[in-house]
């Protein structure tokens, strides 16, 4: 991994560490969940009809995927703090 610092206003810096401490979380993996969510609602891929429809339909002709819990297990033992490899996808049943 890299590093990057970012400057934090303390009224931020404390909301943070209070957000943290009521989730559970570290600072650190608490900053990079929130980033992650941002990346995720500002691509305008997810937003797209036609890409979802694309997606799907390869899901339709490949049959891959990762089982939704894999994805959520994966996210909470990463923002917990594990080191774990992301899950696979392969053949499953819709």
């Amino acid at each position: 991994m890299t590093n990057t610092a970012i400057q934090l206003s303390a009224e931020l810096k404390a909301a943070i560490a209070e957000a943290a401490q009521r989730t559970g979380m570290s600072e650190h993996d608490y900053i990079l969940a929130a980033i992650h969510q941002k990346l995720i609602y500002d691509d305008p891929a997810l937003d797209d009809y036609d890409e979802a429809e694309r997606r799907w339909q390869e899901f339709q002709q490949t049959g891959m995927a990762i089982p939704h819990e894999e994805v959520i297990e994966y996210f909470e033992r990463r923002m917990a703090g594990e080191k774990v490899d992301p899950p696979k996808a392969r053949k499953i049943k819709a």
